[in-house]
């Protein structure tokens, strides 16, 4: 039981952090929008973005990873 409950935290923070990922994402993507916009250099905020974009699929990864482990467990 405490194993289930210590995975389901797991999995908890992890979609938090999925969620916070996407959210830096979406940020990201306006601010290279209003560069593009003003004509700037956008050479810098394409690669965070990126960066960002990767991280953003690490986060997501080991959300289904969790998921799958506590399906299997039995929730």
């Amino acid at each position: 039981m405490a194993r289930r409950l210590t995975l389901k935290q797991h999995l908890e923070d992890a979609a938090l952090r999925v969620q916070r990922a996407q959210n830096r994402l979406d940020r990201q993507r306006k601010a290279v929008a209003a560069l593009e916009r003003a004509d700037r250099d956008t050479t810098t905020a394409k690669r965070f973005l990126e960066v960002l974009e990767k991280a953003l699929a690490i986060h997501v990864a080991d959300r289904d990873r969790l998921n799958k482990q506590l399906a299997r467990r039995g929730s």
